[in-house]
């Protein structure tokens, strides 16, 4: 949902993150559902920060219940530095205040419940976002480290199929909790970041399929502009459908598909484009072979 805009910049607040303030509201904890809210405000503006010093042009931001994410027109996603450092901006905003705060105390100039909820806060805003699962920060390092290797969407799928696990076990862990008694905040929170992570799995999957067309069109414009470009090769069976083939694909080298022969020599070789305009005419499960 949009709130509002600064400068173009689009300010959009995910359904969840309001939930939690509305329930932090409701349970007398306002006070706190504001510095999470600021603390999160300044943890997203790291994000965009260090996108603008890598040139990046950052149209929107998303504020989610513990964490964020900013959207460029421009490409980095699946790009190992570039994603990897983006990433890590935000948690280490957290721990830098976390560690300034704890200074402060140990100088004596600010002590109470207030520094200690400081920094407490920061420190989970840091240590959750770093969790391995999209669409945390986390996730988004691991994804930029791996989708070289096991592919951009296939990396990405398996991801956030872990966070929207992550979100089921949180929704045990409430109804645990609420058995037993405990806290209605605490209970609230897993329950919010469940739905959080069993909503936000899908969407990071179909983002996935936008962005790696988005990334084909990035590797024709490298391809063109500096006349040759790494590359990989990929050994298919005939009847392999494309939608494998897809899932191995990586953002920053141009797969070549060898198609073997009954004797397992080479028979045809095939670019990625071919493969995914061949998706595009005939369907995910189409086999590579009738190409």
């Amino acid at each position: 949902m949009e709130i509002f805009q600064i400068k173009g910049l689009s300010i959009r607040v995910h359904p969840t993150f309001l939930l939690v303030l509305l329930a932090y509201g409701i349970l007398g904890l306002i006070t706190q559902a504001l510095l999470i809210f600021a603390l999160v405000i300044g943890h997203e503006l790291a994000h965009l920060l260090t996108a603008k010093a890598y040139g990046f042009k950052v149209v929107g931001l998303e504020i989610f219940p513990f964490g964020g994410a900013a959207y460029c027109d421009d490409l980095f996603e699946g790009r190992k530095i570039e994603e990897s450092i983006m990433a890590v901006a935000g948690p280490l905003f957290n721990f830098l205040l976390l560690f300034a705060a704890q200074a402060i105390r140990w100088q004596g100039y600010w002590s109470g419940g207030s520094s200690e909820e400081f920094i407490r806060i920061n420190f989970w805003l840091a240590a959750f976002n770093l969790l391995p699962l999209l669409p945390l920060d986390g996730g988004r390092i691991v994804r930029a480290l791996f989708s070289d290797v096991f592919g951009f969407v296939r990396t990405t799928k398996v991801l956030a199929r872990c966070g929207q696990a992550f979100g089921i076990i949180l929704i045990i862990l409430g109804l645990i909790f609420a058995g037993k008694g405990n806290s209605m905040e605490g209970i609230i929170t897993l329950f919010l970041l469940a739905g959080f992570f069993l909503l936000s799995g899908n969407k990071e999957i179909a983002s996935a399929r936008i962005t790696f067309l988005r990334q084909l069109t990035r590797k024709k414009e490298e391809l063109l502009s500096k006349g040759f470009m790494k590359s990989k090769v990929l050994t298919a069976y005939t009847e392999t459908p494309l939608i494998r083939i897809i899932e191995e694909l990586t953002p920053d080298r141009y797969a070549l598909i060898h198609l073997p022969g009954k004797e397992f020599q080479v028979e045809r070789t095939l670019t990625e484009t071919e493969v995914v305009e061949g998706m595009m005419r005939h369907g995910i499960h189409y086999p590579v072979g009738k190409l």
